[in-house]
């Protein structure tokens, strides 16, 4: 054997075992990306198991809230109840209060009579002590009638004299005890007077105390209703506050399964960019032409079938003038949505993922040769992951999920990973 035949083998040996390490790689990874499918699937159906819950959860919540609006509402009334109690309560003890106020003033009138009573009695009594002191000094002076008055003065001129000083003595002090009994009578007239009207206003304040006793009693039943309202009040709160916590709970565990979902579609789509390379050519098996339905130049069919299929977003540039856009989008005029959804060509289905942004529900296809496609925006997807289908087969139906305005199919091929413009590749049917 020589050794240009050995290199030959050596070569053919390597190029064999290359090509069978990109099968087993290619198998592996299609595994790997139909298991991350499945798990997708699975916390999908975990999620809309959790939406349920929340939904109910939610009802729950609300009734809850509505009874606690309903309670608060109430406890809003009795309370402004209360409140009414409160200020008719302080309005009594404002009105008692003046009263007493009234009553202290009246007693320390009262007093203030009374001790001028007591004055004027000392008064009376100095007087009568005075009087009784001069008549005693008179009759052991033995000067006590008025013939001793008069045998004892020095002429008739001096008895007369005498007589009118005695006179005028007595009538002095009984004068003035007189008056001093008036004064006292009518210090008394007035004391009499305040005492009744000290009475009568203590009747007053004994009416409002009344008054006031009863609406404090009410006040205190209404406070015990407010009490009950608020216990009951609390029990929903607390109540509505755990269910908002279970609530909150199962959101939580449907952004962990969302998320989850993300990393696994993340993980798929870097799979699905391992998809065939190759020279980019609509050649071979996936391009039978047997469809029925109009080819292009480039052996591709449009995504939908139907008459009045149009374009109404082109690659690149979005009708409002704004760039980026990274496909073509395909709508049917008089209603896109629910419309059947072709694959462009045959071959497998490498991508299938369901999410609420961007593309939506969205299928991507393998065609060999390095070309692929994805189709978005989908209201229901009809394929799964790893399988083949046919150029014509329907893969979903159109719709508006993800970031879509109106119903359309979001169309993209790709070359060898590249986006490319579908418009050179597909013709409207």
């Amino acid at each position: 054997m020589t050794k240009t035949s050995l290199k030959k083998i050596l070569s053919l040996l390597l190029v064999f075992t290359f090509l069978f390490s990109l099968s087993a790689q290619s198998v592996r990874a299609q595994e790997t990306a139909e298991s991350l499918q499945n798990k997708i699937e699975e916390n999908q159906k975990r999620i809309e198991k959790l939406r349920e819950q929340q939904a109910a959860q939610s009802e729950i919540v609300s009734a809850l809230k509505e009874q606690d609006n309903a309670y608060q509402e109430k406890l809003d009334a009795l309370n402004a109840e209360v409140d009414g109690y409160t200020e008719k309560i302080n309005s009594k003890s404002a009105e008692i209060d003046k009263l007493e106020s009234q009553i202290k003033e009246l007693e320390a009138q009262v007093k203030k009579i009374n001790g001028e009573i007591e004055e004027q009695n000392k008064q009376i009594d100095v007087t009568y002590d005075l009087l009784g002191e001069r008549l005693r000094a008179m009759y052991m002076a033995g000067q006590t009638t008025e013939i001793e008055v008069l045998l004892t003065a020095e002429d008739f001129s001096d008895f007369i004299n005498r007589t009118e000083l005695l006179r005028r003595v007595s009538k002095h002090d009984t004068d003035l005890v007189a008056e001093l009994k008036v004064k006292i009578e009518q210090l008394n007239a007035m004391a009499e007077e305040l005492e009744e009207k000290k009475v009568q206003i203590q009747e007053e304040k004994q009416t409002l105390d009344d008054e006031k006793y009863e609406l404090t009693v009410a006040r205190a039943e209404l406070q015990e209703k407010v009490d009950e309202v608020q216990k009951s009040a609390d029990a929903i709160e607390t109540q509505r506050k755990a269910n908002a916590k279970k609530l909150q709970d199962l959101v939580d565990m449907e952004d962990y399964y969302a998320e989850q979902n993300e990393q696994y579609a993340n993980t798929i789509d870097a799979l699905a960019r391992q998809a065939s390379q190759g020279s980019g050519e609509s050649s071979g098996e996936n391009f039978n032409n047997d469809s029925g339905f109009p080819i292009s130049g480039s052996g591709f069919i449009c995504p939908l079938q139907y008459p009045g299929t149009y374009v109404s977003a082109g690659y690149g540039t979005y009708p409002s003038g704004r760039t980026g856009h990274t496909g073509t989008d395909y709508c049917v005029s008089g209603g896109t949505y629910g419309k059947n959804v072709r694959a462009i060509a045959g071959g497998t289905v490498i991508l299938v993922k369901y999410q609420t942004t961007s593309y939506g529900y969205h299928v991507m296809i393998d065609h060999g040769n390095g070309i692929t496609s994805l189709y978005a925006h989908a209201s229901s997807i009809l394929v799964s992951q790893g399988q083949h289908v046919n150029q014509g087969d329907i893969i979903m139906l159109a719709g508006e999920t993800g970031n879509a305005y109106g119903a359309h199919v979001h169309l993209e091929i790709r070359i060898n990973g590249n986006r490319v413009n579908p418009g050179n590749y597909i013709s409207l049917p």
